[in-house]
């Protein structure tokens, strides 16, 4: 199958890079908010079964895949590499082998662990593996309830939804994004973050009901060159709920002008 990689491309040619990777049943388009604000040259690639991209497979691996191609065809070099939720996940991945093109990465309210283990204490809030099979069943029988409950899960208040992501989130595909949903909760990348030497900052949402905020902290911790900003009033989409903040913690930590 040919691959085809939908991508937004904004800024001024010559500016800093920013790859800006977006979370599972999103697409590129919702990073419109932060780029409007970064002095950067921004890529925000659809990612596999997302949107309008084609031939990568629906899975972290697909997404890994995905990101080494689109920095070789943009020929990014020196990148700050910006991933929310599955995004973080393909990000840490992608780092862990190799990493070519980046500079430093900003994760965005997620867990390098998102299912419960021995030990961990910051997996997805009330979750199990027996109840993200559930859900991935779920995801097949029923995409348009389901849809709802991923929209209002994201904000810090069901009340508090954007207009238009219920909508956005039904139009994907739901056997695709269940099989998307059963590759990214069965990834444990908490030994390769310590192992990642170059800077990393974790932002959080303080009122998150996805992700505990004292994730960003473990991960600060546990990356050599790590640090972490936990925004107020807001939930697992703080690009979306304080798109200024989100984006002025990106500026800061990348040197941006």
């Amino acid at each position: 199958m040919t691959r085809e990689i939908r991508v937004t491309v904004q800024g001024d040619e010559g500016a800093p890079p920013v790859i800006l990777l977006h979370g599972w049943t999103m697409t590129g388009a919702i990073w419109a908010p932060v780029m409007d604000r970064l002095p950067a040259r921004c890529y925000a690639p659809d990612l596999p079964a997302h949107g309008e991209t084609r031939g990568y497979a629906p899975s972290v691996e697909g997404g890994v895949a995905l990101l080494g191609d689109l920095i070789a065809e943009q020929g990014i070099e020196g990148a700050t590499l910006v991933g929310w939720s599955l995004g973080a996940l393909i990000s840490w991945r992608y780092l862990a082998e190799g990493g070519r093109g980046i500079a430093r990465m900003v994760s965005l309210d997620m867990s390098p662990c998102p299912l419960p283990a021995p030990g961990w204490d910051f997996p997805m809030r009330g979750q199990s593996a027996e109840k993200a099979a559930r859900g991935a069943a779920r995801f097949r029988a029923d995409w348009k309830g389901a849809a709802r409950a991923i929209a209002q899960g994201m904000f810090a208040r069901p009340e508090t939804v954007q207009p238009g992501i219920e909508a956005g989130i039904r139009r994907q595909d739901p056997e695709a994004m269940a099989h998307f949903w059963e590759s990214l909760v069965a990834v444990d990348l908490r030994a390769a973050i310590p192992a990642l030497n170059l800077p990393l900052l974790a932002i959080h949402g303080a009122e998150s009901r996805v992700y505990a905020p004292e994730t960003g902290a473990w991960i600060a911790r546990a990356a050599p060159r790590g640090s972490v900003t936990v925004l107020k009033g807001c939930g697992h989409a703080p690009n979306l709920e304080d798109s200024d903040s989100t984006a002025a913690a990106i500026r800061d930590f990348a040197h941006l002008a």
